[in-house]
């Protein structure tokens, strides 16, 4: 039977069901709280699930692989060890953020700082970093649809949206649902890719042989050769700055560390214990799928030393899929990376309806909107914001990987310092919290300009300066408005 038609069958086996799974979580959505926090009562089972699936998007599945096979091992060290140490920092934050009666993480900000401004600053730019973010995931699901099945790419990412706008329009107990499924799929799909990789390898020892050997370019367009051994290397030596590869912790590990997505995640689980046992659970279960990433990508060099007919990391998967590595699973592997990009996409997208219509629109306007009226009124900005993002992923960023990096690091130069700040030292303040955001939020933005105009990667990581920047601004300003006034955190 023709490839595409398999493809097709699948995709149409997972539309079908990911509509049934959608569908269930519509009728338990009956308020805000039900809408944006799953009426805080998640159990571990479904938080540990939706935590997972959220983390795991289109900038592991397709930006990690990909630039694993271009770069090696230096990409464990660039993103993946970021990411698991950010995660330590959620465990700290659950045990107090669960203390706070919120729906949002700029909400926390005005009962903390007493500040509506920024509550609202903090909702707007969540709505911008998810915009831009949610880019990635459509972007990821067009490029394997449009390669897979043979369509238009402008037809496959319009398909991608409307999956994200239904799922999300159920409110967090849709999206809970819906990412169950689609977590098991990507497992699913991971194991299978690393271990057919794996088997026409020759088993990991002979991987890691063959690897040391590779000297090609990974794809014609890529700037050089591989050097022997880079593979291997944790350095890749030399092919990526060695300061670029450490400050990316400020970008990926403190962004994630700060990152409303998954602080949400912890105010839905219906308690602080939960709320930490799907954390630390989640992260094991993760650490396997990593690994199963770094098979196929450094196995995939293996087999495949160069890519004639690709022009990113982000089209290697795929590639490796359809031509490499194909079988009769290579469908369900196609269904995982789907999986991948929309289980992260309407979590986003959730989060960013409630920093317009919640942190600004309710809180500086309307404040005693009606419920069924304010539930609308999401869905309403869920549609256009995702809008929104379908239309500026027709001209999308070269590497979801960076890019996803620099939109992180916007979040720990902003969010970071005013929420854990707050948390967990009495003396934060109102004034240094704003302080620190917005100057945070300069500097950040003029070093991430500053790189793209040059049109490479740069040395450091903007979030590098844009963490300290933040940080001094948040402990200066701190120190000289705070009164000695009792603030109850």
């Amino acid at each position: 039977m023709n490839k595409t038609i398999i493809y097709l069958m699948y995709f149409t086996f997972y539309a079908i069901i990911l509509l049934f799974f959608g569908k269930s979580g519509y009728k338990d959505t009956q308020n805000t709280r039900d809408f944006f926090v799953a009426g805080n009562r998640l159990g571990l089972v479904a938080s540990a699930f939706t935590f997972s699936a959220t983390w795991f998007s289109a900038a592991s599945m397709q930006g990690a692989t990909g630039t694993l096979f271009t770069y090696g091992y230096n990409t464990v060290l660039y993103a993946v060890v970021p990411w698991f140490l950010g995660a330590a920092f959620l465990v700290i934050l659950a045990s107090r953020l669960k203390e706070h009666d919120i729906f949002t993480v700029p909400e926390y900000f005005y009962l903390r700082y007493d500040s509506k401004n920024l509550q609202a600053i903090g909702g707007l730019l969540i709505v911008v970093n998810y915009i831009l973010y949610i880019i990635i995931q459509i972007r990821g699901f067009g490029i394997v649809i449009s390669q897979l099945l043979d369509v238009n790419y402008i037809f496959a990412i319009v398909l991608v949206y409307l999956f994200i706008i239904y799922t999300t329009f159920g409110g967090l107990f849709s999206v809970a649902k819906t990412d169950s499924l689609n977590m098991v799929l990507t497992a699913l799909g991971i194991f299978i890719a690393a271990f057919i990789v794996l088997r026409d390898v020759g088993g990991l020892s002979l991987m890691h042989q063959k690897a040391e050997l590779v000297n090609t370019r990974p794809f014609l367009s890529f700037s050089r050769p591989t050097e022997a051994g880079a593979l291997l290397d944790p350095f890749a030596k030399g092919q990526l700055p060695v300061l670029m590869t450490f400050t990316s912790f400020f970008g990926w590990g403190l962004g994630l560390a700060a990152n409303p997505q998954y602080a949400i995640r912890i105010i839905s689980a219906k308690n602080t214990k939960t709320a930490i046992r799907m954390i630390s659970y989640s992260v094991l279960f993760l650490a396997v799928l990593y690994m199963g990433l770094m098979v196929i990508g450094i196995g995939g060099r293996v087999l495949q030393p160069t890519i004639l007919s690709i022009n990113s990391v982000d089209e290697v998967f795929p590639y490796l899929i359809n031509n490499v590595i194909y079988s009769s699973f290579s469908g369900l592997i196609l269904m995982s990376i789907t999986a991948a990009a929309i289980s992260t996409a309407n979590s986003q997208l959730l989060v960013a309806a409630s920093g317009f219509t919640y942190d600004i629109y309710k809180n500086l306007f309307n404040p005693s909107m009606e419920e069924d009226k304010f539930l609308n009124f999401n869905r309403i900005f869920i549609f256009v914001s995702g809008t929104a993002s379908l239309l500026l992923a027709i001209k999308p960023p070269d590497s979801l990987l960076v890019f996803g990096g620099y939109i992180w690091g916007i979040f720990s130069s902003t969010f970071l310092l005013p929420l854990y700040g707050g948390l967990f030292w009495r003396k934060a303040t109102k004034e240094g919290a704003i302080s620190s955001f917005l100057v945070g939020l300069i500097i950040v933005s003029y070093f991430m300009i500053k790189t793209i105009y040059k049109g490479n990667n740069g040395i450091i990581h903007p979030a590098f300066p844009g963490v300290i920047a933040s940080t001094v601004a948040f402990y200066i300003v701190s120190k000289y408005t705070y009164k000695g006034d009792k603030i109850e955190t």
